[in-house]
């Protein structure tokens, strides 16, 4: 039993990296339309598969959402299928009650009320009054887990709430990049290249670009740090 749960354990992370690295692909690439169900390995019914959404959240639609490509309707069936088969449950945290709510978010976007669009009724947007409380140091933590929603184009009652604390998320990014911790460095970081207030001293752009070179090819990194950019471009323009 432990054996088939350590292999599904490393099938899962294999085809969360997978899907990461076409998300990011595409993101960097440009191009007309997204097609992650064609361009990976695994089954769009594959629970493994399903699950893999779960952890990548709104980002399995980010090239849709973030550079205006065409969704796949077997991507929207997808992500519609893991929004339906992980609801947050009463007690859910709310990062976990944030994802959910990205998700759905995303796919009505997405879908721009076509067939495939999801039933989101009494899915209203959770509570973001804990981010004000929050130690800087978790503030970041928080902010790395929920990159997914970093949307300049989108704003939502959580991006607004973070975008309040500009300097402890720059604290955050320096912390995270120390520590080597790249995943948060990044998703710091693309909070921070869409937000004003950044102090000039922090040199986001360096940093960035540093956590590229030595994050060695984790491909959530590499998806975050596109996201980054289209999010500084957009603040730029």
């Amino acid at each position: 039993m432990a054996a088939q749960q350590t292999d599904a354990g490393a099938r899962l992370a294999d085809v969360v990296q997978h899907y990461a690295r076409v998300v990011a692909s595409a993101l960097s690439g440009g191009g007309d339309h997204f097609d992650l169900s064609g361009s990976v390995m695994t089954a769009p019914r594959d629970p493994v598969a399903v699950a893999a959404v779960r952890v990548l959240g709104a980002d399995v639609l980010a090239p849709c959402l973030l550079a205006g490509q065409s969704p796949c309707p077997a991507d929207l069936a997808l992500a519609g299928e893991s929004a339906r088969a992980f609801p947050p449950g009463p007690s859910a945290t709310p990062v976990v009650a944030w994802s959910h709510w990205a998700l759905h978010r995303a796919l009505e976007r997405a879908a721009a009320g076509g067939p495939l669009a999801p039933a989101v009724a009494g899915i209203g947007e959770p509570d973001a009054g804990w981010v004000s409380a929050l130690p800087w140091q978790e503030l970041c933590h928080r902010a790395a887990q929920l990159a997914a929603l970093a949307d300049p184009g989108a704003p939502c009652g959580l991006s607004t709430a973070f975008a309040a604390r500009p300097v402890d998320l720059a604290r955050g990014f320096v912390r995270a990049v120390r520590r080597q911790d790249w995943l948060q460095a990044a998703g710091t970081g693309r909070w921070l290249a869409g937000m004003s207030g950044v102090p000039d001293s922090l040199g986001l752009d360096a940093g960035l670009a540093w956590v590229a070179h030595r994050s060695e090819g984790d491909a959530r990194v590499a998806l975050h740090l596109a996201a980054a950019r289209l999010a500084g471009r957009a603040g730029r323009t």
